[in-house]
């Protein structure tokens, strides 16, 4: 018998058993993330503020944030098509980031951008269900390598606690001054 027979069933399963497995698997379709990732990037690079997180995350991030910290609905309408739905920043005066952003339509969106301070409009229940949300992105998102050295050197301005284990996730067990950094935002990047 030949050597690639063997190799093949030393793995376990015979070509016909991976193409049969190939075809039954569930595919993901990130296309309305990729299209989210595209809009909330070239919103925040109209801002003008060096904003840099939203250039750190991919589609699956978005998925993530969209579908587990938001439930996969506006938070005002539970409006659940997911292409008339956009993750805008909650205070628009701080950067786009997965603690300072809320999944709204696209109406609603355009209403919440008009208002200077959105704790003072939407009232102090709806306000709490936003910062725990907040926490719930910061929390997931602090265990992210390429977001550990951003969320240490800008985290007075996020104003709100990391989890107990935050140093050991983001910094791995080495010092905080071992040089972790982000790059430069290239001009004209995405």
């Amino acid at each position: 018998r030949s050597k690639q027979w063997y190799q093949r069933r030393v793995r376990g399963r015979c070509r016909k058993c991976k193409d049969l497995d190939g075809e039954g698997r569930l595919r993901e379709d990130f296309s309305r993330y990729r299209s989210l990732l595209q809009s909330i990037r070239s919103t925040e690079e109209s801002y003008s503020d060096e904003s840099r997180i939203i250039f750190l995350l991919t589609e699956a991030d978005l998925r993530y944030l969209a579908e587990n910290i938001w439930g996969a609905q506006s938070v005002l309408s539970q409006w659940e098509d997911t292409y008339d739905l956009t993750l805008v920043r909650w205070n628009k005066r701080k950067e786009w980031s997965p603690w300072n952003c809320i999944l709204l339509t696209n109406e609603e969106a355009r209403a919440h951008s008009k208002l200077s301070k959105p704790e003072e409009a939407y009232g102090s229940v709806f306000t709490q269900k936003v910062k725990y949300r907040h926490i719930l992105g910061k929390q997931h998102f602090a265990s992210m390598p390429k977001l550990a050295d951003y969320m240490n050197r800008n985290l007075k301005s996020v104003n709100m606690p990391l989890p107990s284990n935050a140093d050991k996730v983001m910094f791995g067990g080495r010092k905080k001054d071992d040089g972790l950094s982000l790059p430069p935002l290239a001009e004209g990047a995405m």
